[in-house]
This record gives C-alpha cells, sequence and structure tokens, in this order.
C-alpha cells in the first residue's frame, strides 16, 4: 500500500492500484484454480450420472465422488485458495486502512502516539480505539481542532493536513452506518452492486458456477450480494471501496481465464443433456390433484390393506398378489403411487381405491399410517425418508421382489431389516435371509415361500401367444440402468459385432435410464439414426411384452430381465460383463455366492467386454444350442423358484390369513 501511495500520492489510486497490482500477482494462481474448475465440470456428467445411481446412499456417494475426482485430477481446495489469498489481503488492508499515519505517510511511532493522545483528550475519551489515527487526522484537518496540536511535531502536522482520504466528499476513513442516511451508503452500495455483477457474470461465464442449478445460482448471487453490502457497513469506506473495486477487476480476471484456458477445448457441451422443459400447468394440477389424494387417504379410517409403488411398473410385481385378493374377498385395497401416470387409475373396480401421493407427503402418509398390512416392493424401509408407522405398532409390512436376484448383492446392507414379511422367490432368498439374520444378529423375519407371480404371467401369456414361423432371428439388447452399462460402455462394440449378420436387433434401454439420463439417450438415437430400420430398432415404448416374447436372444448385462426372459421363453442370454451392481459391498461376509452370479452361465454365456470380438461367434452358438438350453433352463426355474405357476394364489392367500387372523 505504502510502495503504491508513494507513486501516486493520493489515497483513493493507490487503493486502485493496490487492487490491480494485487490481482495482477493472484493471476497465476487464479488460472491454475480456473483449470481446477474446469477438471470438474469435465466430470460433472459422470457425477450426476454416480449420484443418481447410488441416490440415498450418502456414503457410497462420498466415496464414488472422491475416485472421480482423483481420476479427473481435480483437488476441491484449489477453488478456494485463490479466496484465501484475498482473505489475507483484505486482513491486512483493514490494519493499513485504520493506520494510515505509520504505513502511508510513514510518521515515527511516539509522533504517532502524542497525536492519537491528544485526539483522544479533544474527544473527551481514555482510547480512540482502532480507529484513533483516523480521528486524529479528522481532527488535525478540521481548523476548528488543528490548533489543540501545537507543539506536537509541525512538519507531520502539516504533512497530515495535507493528507486527502476522500472521494466524493466522503472520507474513507470513516465506517458508514444504518443508523442515518449520508452519503457514506453509497459504499455499501456500490460494493453490493457490484458483488451482484461479479456473481451475475459468474452464473454466465465461470465454467463450475455454470453447472449449477438456477437455484443455486440465484443463491450465490444473493448471498454474496447480501454479504458485500453488510461487510461494506461494519468496515472503513476504505475497505468497501477496494472491494467493489476488487469486484469489478475480478470480472475481468475471469473473462481473461475463458480466453486463456478455453473451456470449450475440454468440455464437450454439445453431448450435454439439454434441460427437460417442465410443464408448469402439469405440475400444478399435480400439487392439486396430490393434495385431495392425501386427504381422501388420510380421511378413511382404519384400513385394512394398504400397497404402495414408487411408479406405474410397480403393479405388475403386485397383481398376481392383488387379484387373488380381489377374486377371493370383499376387502377393499388402497393403492398408493408416486406416479401421477401410473396405469392403475385406469382400472375401475369399486374394491380398489387408488391414490397419487409424491415424496413429500408421503413421508407422513407412512408415518401416520393406520392399516392392518402394507405391501411394498420399496427395499430400505426405514433407513431414508419412507419409515414405518408410528400410529400404529402393528402393522405387518410386507416386502415383494421386483426381480430374482440375490438378497445380499444388489441391494443395501440392511434393505429388508424393517419388513415384517418378505415374498421369497426361491430358496435362495431364504438361506440369504436367514443367514443375514444370524450374521447380524436380527430377528427373523416372517420368509413366505411364495415364488414370482411376475413369472407365471409373463409364462402363460407367453404360452398363448401365437408362434410364428422361424425365420430372421430377433436379437434383444436389454440392458440395466446401473453404472457403466451396456448403453454407456460396449453398446457400439455389439453393434459392430452383430449388424449387418441378418439378425433384426432390437434395443430396448431400461425405463430408468430413459428417464434419468435423457441426455444419453438423445445422443445415442442421434447417432444411429442412420442406421435404424427393419434390422435395427431401439425401442423405447414398454408397454407390451411382444419384443421379449418374439427374442430368439438376449443380451444384457447384470439386469433381472435375463431371468424373466429365460424363464418364459426357455431361450438363453448372452452376459456382457460389465462391472457388476454390487450396492453392498460387504456382501461376500454371508458367504452365499448371488443368485445373479451363479446363474450366469446355466442359462446363458457370459463375455468379457475385453473379448468383445467373439460377440458374433458366441451368438451364432447360443441360438444354434437353443434346444439344449431349453431343458436346461426349465430345470433351473424348476429348482430355483417356489409355487410356480401359482405364486399370485400363494401370495394372495397369505395376506388373506394374517387379515383374518388380525
Amino acid at each position: 500500500m505504502y510502495f503504491c501511495f508513494s507513486i501516486t500520492k493520493s489515497y483513493v489510486a493507490s487503493l486502485v492500484l493496490l487492487t490491480v497490482i494485487s490481482r495482477a500477482i493472484l493471476l497465476p494462481l487464479s488460472l491454475y484454480a480456473y483449470r481446477n474448475s474446469i477438471r470438474l465440470a469435465k466430470i460433472k456428467p459422470r457425477l450426476d450420472d454416480m449420484k443418481r445411481y447410488y441416490s440415498g446412499d450418502k456414503e457410497r456417494i462420498a466415496e464414488e465422488q472422491l475416485k472421480l475426482y482423483k481420476a479427473g485430477k481435480y483437488n476441491p481446495f484449489m477453488d478456494l485458495v485463490p479466496l484465501f489469498a484475498q482473505l489475507l489481503l483484505i486482513i491486512g488492508l483493514i490494519h493499513v486502512v485504520y493506520s494510515p499515519m505509520q504505513y502511508l505517510l510513514q510518521i515515527p511511532a511516539d509522533v504517532i502516539a502524542s497525536l492519537t493522545e491528544r485526539a483522544a483528550h479533544i474527544a473527551g475519551v481514555d482510547n480512540l480505539g482502532a480507529a484513533a489515527q483516523i480521528k486524529a487526522i479528522e481532527l488535525l484537518q478540521n481548523p476548528a481542532h488543528a490548533s489543540a496540536f501545537e507543539g506536537i511535531a509541525p512538519e507531520w502536522v502539516a504533512t497530515i493536513q495535507q493528507f486527502d482520504m476522500n472521494l466524493l466528499g466522503m472520507n474513507l476513513g470513516m465506517v458508514p452506518s444504518f443508523r442515518e442516511w449520508s452519503i457514506y451508503l453509497l459504499i455499501p452500495v456500490f460494493a453490493g452492486l457490484t458483488a451482484w455483477l461479479l456473481s451475475a457474470v459468474q452464473n454466465r461465464s465461470h465454467v463450475a458456477q455454470r453447472e449449477q442449478s438456477k437455484g443455486a445460482q440465484w443463491g450465490t448471487l444473493v448471498f454474496f450480494t447480501a454479504f458485500a453490502s453488510y461487510f461494506a457497513f461494519v468496515v472503513p469506506a476504505g475497505l468497501g471501496f477496494y472491494w467493489g473495486v476488487g469486484n469489478l477487476l475480478s470480472i475481468l480476471v475471469l473473462l481473461l481465464s475463458n480466453v486463456i484456458c478455453k473451456p470449450e477445448k475440454h468440455i464437450d457441451y454439445a453431448s450435454r443433456p439439454k434441460p427437460q422443459p417442465v410443464d408448469k400447468v402439469a405440475l400444478k394440477a399435480n400439487r392439486f390433484r396430490e393434495k385431495e389424494d392425501y386427504r381422501r387417504f388420510s380421511s378413511t379410517e382404519k384400513k385394512k390393506l394398504v400397497f404402495y409403488s414408487v411408479k406405474s411398473g410397480g403393479y405388475k410385481y403386485f397383481k398376481g398378489v392383488l387379484e387373488y385378493v380381489l377374486e377371493n374377498s370383499d376387502i377393499h385395497i388402497h393403492y398408493v403411487t408416486s406416479d401421477p401416470d401410473d396405469a392403475i387409475f385406469s382400472k375401475n373396480d369399486p374394491q380398489l381405491t387408488p391414490y397419487y401421493v409424491a415424496d413429500k407427503k408421503l413421508i407422513s402418509l407412512m408415518l401416520y399410517l393406520d392399516a392392518d398390512v402394507m405391501v411394498m416392493t420399496t427395499p430400505d424401509l426405514q433407513k431414508y425418508h419412507l419409515k414405518r408407522s408410528v400410529a400404529r405398532k402393528d402393522i405387518e409390512y410386507v416386502y415383494i421382489f421386483h426381480a430374482v436376484v440375490s438378497t445380499h448383492m444388489i441391494y443395501r446392507a440392511g434393505a429388508f431389516d424393517h419388513y415384517d414379511t418378505i415374498f421369497c422367490v426361491g430358496q435362495y432368498h431364504m438361506d440369504e435371509i436367514r443367514a443375514t439374520e444370524k450374521k447380524y444378529g436380527l430377528k427373523e423375519k416372517r420368509l413366505v415361500p411364495s415364488g414370482y407371480s411376475l413369472i407365471d404371467e409373463l409364462t402363460a401369456d407367453y404360452e398363448a401367444m401365437e408362434k410364428g414361423q422361424d425365420g430372421v432371428k430377433k436379437i434383444l439388447v436389454a440392458p440395466s440402468w446401473q453404472f457403466d452399462n451396456i448403453m454407456e460402455s460396449s453398446l457400439d462394440g455389439l453393434l459392430d459385432q452383430l449388424l449387418g449378420k441378418g439378425y433384426q436387433i432390437v434395443v430396448r434401454p431400461h425405463p430408468e435410464f430413459i428417464k434419468r439420463f435423457p441426455g444419453k439417450m438423445d445422443a445415442i438415437l442421434t447417432k444411429y439414426a442412420d442406421k435404424l430400420g427393419d434390422d435395427f430398432v431401439i425401442e423405447t415404448d414398454f408397454s407390451s411384452n411382444v419384443t421379449i416374447f418374439t427374442a430368439d436372444l438376449l443380451i444384457t448385462d447384470w439386469s433381472g430381465i435375463a431371468f424373466e426372459y429365460a424363464y418364459a421363453t426357455k431361450r438363453p442370454c448372452l452376459f456382457i460383463n460389465t462391472p457388476m451392481k454390487v450396492m453392498n459391498r460387504s456382501y461376500k461376509k454371508i458367504r452365499r455366492v448371488p443368485f445373479e452370479v451363479s446363474m450366469r452361465d446355466r442359462i446363458g454365456v457370459s463375455v468379457d467386454l475385453d473379448n468383445m470380438d467373439s460377440i458374433a461367434v458366441t451368438v451364432e452358438d447360443l441360438l444354434a444350442s437353443a434346444a439344449d438350453y431349453s431343458q436346461q433352463i426349465t430345470e433351473v426355474l424348476q429348482e430355483n423358484m417356489f409355487c410356480v405357476g401359482h405364486s399370485g394364489e400363494t401370495g394372495g392367500r397369505y395376506i388373506l390369513e394374517q387379515l383374518k387372523a388380525k
């Protein structure tokens, strides 16, 4: 500051020059931090994907996030370094602004002590505190008090009287006040406006802040505007002025960083997902509808049987059990769904009442539920937002599986701990659950050997379907939506092996993949647009099972659809060994090989990602061995599934017996 003052001989100009020099010195650091922000923006889509895949598992998200940071060479603390450097400058500058005699005018300490003591005497106080030098300068420059300093170092007094700290009539050593209106209020306004302008420019131009949601951007803008304005109210006006000038220079540094670092060279913005338009009319209508449905549900007195489904597709897992109850009793079923477009609303059954209740209201609905039996396909009860009722302690919570996979690897640890009853697909479910209870000292649950009613329905539909004559072989590619599924990791290699080989290829992405990653889906559709035709289809309509039934071979990764397809059609599967879906990393403690691992090579063949060039030959062999696999898959089905052909009846009868007992 003294160096700047010795050059400019002006207090205001020295503040401006100090700001320019400090920003110039910090420019390499700012550029380094900006390149670090580019690394973050580059991995941002992957971060967002990971958060969707592991939604609700904060520990796993944090762990995977650190892995992505390391792989992307992003340092989360680097972005803070320029900010801390500027804060250190501010802390130093505060002392300089309060002590202009010492640092700018270089007045000896004994002279300063004499002048500030005399100023305190004039002011009628013992000590003027941190602002003593500023107050002494103000009194010395006031003709009414100047004579009171006679006898104290007249050469320094003359220097002080010529020292100008004013800007537009404001003494920059003074502290603006809330208590009275004065021209000094322009300083907090200046600091606040420049902070607002800087935040607005950052939201549009900073590589990291462009990635934030609108809510986060506005939150940052409001916070920094308010903070800058408040800061300029509690420190001398010179600091508020320095802060405002610094904000303006930070805009120039940001624009310069964009020119030097060129984010567009490192980030493919063209392939980024486009924001999906929000139908505000439908959103408002659904909110009103949810409010009314919640009221209707809550106003109904004690309910015997309630089903809950996250989305429309959940009904097919309940169907066998639910329809058995409807056909064999007069019990009224209350069906809650968090999907406003759930197909359940198109059913017209006086014994069945559907309700639309989304996540926020669902929390209180579950907490104060009054029913005898609650049936769900949602794991992790009591762990996240879905809790057991506090109004009724004797509700029986029943879990129905929505896949025939294992219980201890694909589901999170403790996913079923708070259910009372589990409808088990096969003996492996019962063995895994009992082993888990024993390992962790859990209370034993009721395990009902009920099978899997969806398989029964698919099998019946398939057997009733008119079979066409053998012609062009149809291959269905139906991946999961987990991290690094076929759509993300190996679709190109797969299609390179199969297209143009005389097959009809149908790619059927998982509905959750389409829902959660619309940008990726759009990119795939665009990439293969010119190859689509009779022999290559990308199917996004999941309303029919015809594609599944008519396929001669299924290619998947870790999706549970493999067993639904193989069990219903008795045809083989080709598994691509993408990274395994492991939600519970402690699954090996149960000492049971997960069902989806042990059965892969009994209902088909597995191929590693580094062996994709063997796909064409493997497909040919599987199609040629279809008859052999038919017998083998039938044996696997009989060995590993309870109640084949009457699963819905078994589950429905159990629920009716429990309701009768209650």
